[in-house]
């Protein structure tokens, strides 16, 4: 497999989201998988689904208390909890909060955290501005590619 540069993770981060908002579950978590193996793809997929879900709030702007709900029907609650901890330390500008929450977890977990930010960003798109351009053309610049 040959490691992804920053704009790459990004583009398969895109083409993920695009995934869940074509209705291709596996390919999304295909590419959340390889994006999930790496400490810094990872951190890529985490800042990148932020973007989308905290669109309006500048980071840093929440108290360090506040919490961000994220919910994704199907997706079980350790990954949901575990993804509205990423947001809520992103949001209220405590990257050490979310060292920390990244460092206690298994691979595993990581992965069902990223996966649950995906589908939350692609959620997002797809209530409050239908899937748009960006995503839909790395979903299908990427997918039709073989992944490695």
């Amino acid at each position: 497999m040959h490691r992804l540069d920053d704009v790459q993770a990004r583009e398969l981060t895109l083409a993920a989201v695009g995934a869940v908002n074509r209705r291709d579950h596996q390919w999304s978590a295909e590419a959340v998988r390889c994006l999930a193996g790496d400490e810094r793809t990872r951190v890529i997929a985490i800042d990148t689904c932020a973007a989308v879900l905290l669109r309006g709030v500048p980071r840093g702007a929440l108290a360090p208390s506040a919490r961000i709900p994220v919910s994704v029907p199907g997706e079980d609650a350790l990954g949901t909890a575990v993804a509205s901890d990423l947001l809520s330390g992103l949001a209220s500008g405590d990257d050490q909060r979310v060292a920390l929450v990244l460092a206690r977890l298994t691979e595993e977990q990581q992965f069902a955290a990223v996966l649950v930010l995906v589908r939350a960003a692609a959620a997002w798109i797809d209530t409050y501005v239908g899937i748009d351009g960006d995503t839909v053309d790395a979903y299908y610049a990427i997918s039709k590619s073989e992944m490695t």
